[in-house]
């Protein structure tokens, strides 16, 4: 026996030894891929100049820093291609004295509800000279101001872009360049841009084109057989309206005569629609807003409970702004406060919560947690639009009967010139399916796999990308994190190699200490990972193995390569390898 153990533990050592080589070929760090992209492009000739007597803009400049190599080059290049552009920003990151470069920052394309909240274009925006007239007077050939001050950025930024439209719908006006601009020297810079709100006068001006103090709230709230959790749902909305002028809708798809009963009773007689049918969130919110009498709808779960934080108000005065579209707020669980909704981003495994499960207790990627901002679709479970642009919009599609309802809403919003928006200021709760109850069964799996093909078949132009949620970010999986694509950028899709397997496996067993977890599979591939739980991983080979649906077709498996996943290392930091 003690030959056997020393022979084990030289293997596991050898296996050991292996699985450092891998992962230390798999890793890299900020610095080596974006000189390595950067070099490449150069090579490619990607960054072109284009030959001109002058610019035609004026870079804006905070003096804590450097201009990336190029940066000018690529600017001139984007003004010259996209003559409705009036304002360019881009990404930056920050550079030691060590001279390497680190915690680069992704910016989303225009947002105005964002800037609102926090000057989030950072350190360099270059504006179209003819746009800056009046507000920048530079010296023939001059085609750069500095400022050291955020502040001081913000207030002739905040004129420039009232001048050019910036909030009205439609705008074009602003745009992104996805390239890195600039080098901080100081990341301290950061956190004032962050804390850089909205000056007195541009609040005062944006208040100014919509009131919504006026404006009757109609709250549509689908719900059947769940008085007690439609009753908590009441009382909060009672309490955060703040004596609000609103009216109720609850839509019925067949109580039992019980509850039907006791729903009537808590209604008073008024605004409740009792129509028997199939569910159908759609259908049932849309038969909610032809009846509403008001100019703002509510869309509500019944199983969310709204704070008494202001956020109803904050909500309302944000939708009835002519350049916004549907208005949501941020979410969480009720027992732990962990995120439930801030947002739905469209990824290549399709329309996710990102953030969720994630503790609110912190920031998370540059506030993504902590400010408004837009985003491409906002949960149907907490939802506030105008009941104009609902229509024009086309209301719920009521082909999609569960999910991605909401989030077509929002494309199709999107798509009319609307800037849909989460606010990160007001919360409610929510008890996520209280109601109908979880999609874990496999035939909801399938219902809502079906519906999300519907969905981008619809709306192609959305499907794997997301304006608002830069690709170098992590596009990857249901983790939900947010984090540099760069860490796993020498992943590769593995190529498919199955091999034919008997019907009956020699020497293999089922052993409950392999945890597998599957967290996409369609066409074009399957995603997820397997860990053999308490126990050596680098030890093990791993093979994928498919059986047929039916039982009677061909079994087939693949020897798996791996790929590197750095969020299993920290999520899953008591399991070796």
């Amino acid at each position: 026996m003690r030959i056997k153990s020393v022979v084990k533990d030289l293997l596991a050592e050898r296996f050991d030894r292996e699985y450092e080589k891998k992962l230390k070929e798999q890793r890299t760090d900020y610095d080596s891929w974006i000189r390595q992209r950067e070099n490449g492009e150069r090579e490619s000739g990607n960054a072109q100049a284009d030959a001109a007597a002058e610019s035609p803009f004026v870079l804006i400049l905070q003096e804590r820093g450097e201009l990336a190599e190029e940066a000018v080059q690529k600017i001139e290049h984007y003004f010259r291609l996209h003559p409705e552009c009036d304002i360019l920003y881009g990404d930056e990151d920050a550079v030691g004295p060590d001279g390497l470069r680190r915690n680069p920052w992704y910016r989303p394309c225009w947002s105005p509800d964002l800037y609102l909240d926090c000057y989030y274009p950072g350190s360099v925006a270059a504006v179209r000279k003819s746009a800056a007239a009046g507000y920048f007077h530079t010296a023939p050939g001059q085609d750069r101001i500095l400022f050291r001050e955020p502040a001081q950025i913000r207030r002739e930024m905040d004129g420039i872009l009232e001048k050019v439209g910036g909030f009205e719908k439609n705008c074009v006006c602003v745009q992104r360049l996805p390239e890195i601009l600039f080098h901080v020297r100081e990341e301290s810079v950061w956190e004032e841009y962050l804390t850089a709100s909205a000056g007195e006068e541009l609040v005062g001006r944006m208040k100014a084109l919509g009131d919504a103090r006026e404006k009757l709230l109609s709250v549509i709230i689908p719900s059947k057989d769940n008085p007690e959790v439609l009753e908590k749902c009441l009382a909060s909305l009672k309490k955060a309206a703040k004596g609000r002028a609103m009216e109720i809708l609850v839509v019925d798809n067949g109580s039992s005569p019980m509850n039907r009963e006791a729903v009537e009773k808590r209604m008073g007689g008024k605004g409740y629609l009792y129509q028997p049918m199939e569910f159908n969130f759609s259908a049932m919110c849309n038969l909610g807003a032809g009846r509403a009498q008001g100019e703002l709808l509510l869309f509500l779960n019944d199983d969310v409970e709204l704070c008494p934080d202001g956020g109803l108000d904050k909500m309302c005065a944000k939708a009835v702004l002519p350049y916004v579209g549907a208005v949501g707020m941020k979410l969480c669980y009720p027992d732990d406060l962990a995120i439930q909704h801030d947002g739905i981003t469209s990824l290549p495994v399709g329309p996710v919560h990102k953030l969720q499960y994630f503790e609110d207790n912190k920031s998370y990627y540059f506030g993504r947690n902590r400010y408004d901002h837009n985003c491409l679709a906002v949960t149907g479970a907490c939802l506030m639009v105008e009941k104009q642009k609902f229509w024009e919009a086309g209301g719920f599609d009521t082909r999609l009967r569960v999910a991605y309802n909401d989030v077509a809403l929002g494309f199709r919003l999107r798509e009319a010139g609307y800037q849909n928006v989460v606010l990160n200021h007001c919360r409610g709760l929510h008890y996520e399916s209280l109601s109908r109850g979880s999609d874990e069964t496999w035939e909801k799996q399938r219902r809502l796999e079906e519906e999300r093909e519907l969905l981008y078949s619809m709306y192609p132009a959305f499907r794997r990308e997301d304006p608002f949620y830069p690709v170098q970010l992590n596009t990857e999986g249901l983790d939900s994190r947010i984090r540099p694509g760069y860490i796993t950028s020498r992943n590769t899709v593995q190529p498919p190699d199955w091999k034919r397997v008997p019907k009956r496996l020699a020497g293999c067993r089922l052993d409950n200490c392999l945890m597998v977890r599957v967290e996409t599979a369609g066409p074009d591939r399957i995603q997820g990972y397997s860990v053999v739980l308490g126990d050596d991983n680098a030890c093990y080979e791993r093979y994928l193995l498919l059986e047929p649906e039916s039982g009677t077709g061909q079994r087939v498996c693949m020897k798996l390569e791996g790929q590197y996943r750095d969020d299993l290392e920290e999520n899953l930091p008591d399991q070796k390898n």
